[in-house]
């Protein structure tokens, strides 16, 4: 199996660009589970990050600059509770799916010994696995997590941000459909 890591600098477009492959998986009847993490803007100017369920579409607060939180990552109060609370409601059965999606692998979330252990697991599991990771994390990546499945490391810029979608994709879908042959 594969596990696909897509990394590059903030704001350029890790987020848009898995989730037009999971918009891709979807239309193609694959089971996909996992989250996003959807940046929030109030009056031009970013405000938090939410966590967006892929399979049921549950939201809840990762980080924002307003709410008080024992952690602080920058301006940002980090809601490890939460966060945790949404791994183990939304996350805890990835065996029902065919792919799993984490957007992202960053500060924030790392915050989080659950999340951690989540991601360790994914990286385990034979169920192919695509993440976006925080640019400062993407080197020592390997060092953190193991994987003994084959893995890729695909870096978003300004110039290859609308194709590698479908980079993506064609990666992806040769691993998909050998699992369909099984």
């Amino acid at each position: 199996m594969i596990k696909i890591f897509i990394t590059g600098p903030p704001g350029v477009g890790k987020t848009t660009c898995v989730y037009r492959v999971y918009e891709m998986l979807k239309l193609y009847g694959y089971n996909v589970g996992g989250f996003i993490t959807k940046e929030i803007r109030r009056n031009g100017r970013r405000y938090g990050f939410k966590l967006i369920d892929l399979d049921t579409g549950y939201e809840s607060w990762l980080a924002n600059i307003e709410e008080k939180s024992s952690y602080t990552i920058g301006r940002y109060y980090v809601f490890v509770d939460k966060f945790e609370k949404f791994i183990e409601e939304e996350l805890s059965n990835t065996d029902k799916y065919n792919i799993i999606i984490i957007d992202e692998i960053g500060p924030m979330e790392m915050l989080s010994r659950k999340f951690r252990f989540f991601v360790s697991n994914t990286l385990s599991s034979p169920i192919p696995s695509i993440y976006t990771v925080h640019h400062k994390i993407a080197n020592r990546l390997k060092k953190e997590f193991k994987t003994k499945y084959e893995n890729i490391l695909y870096m978003v810029t300004k110039e290859n941000r609308e194709g590698m979608p479908l980079v993506i994709w064609n990666k992806l879908s040769k691993y998909l459909k050998e699992d369909e042959n099984l």
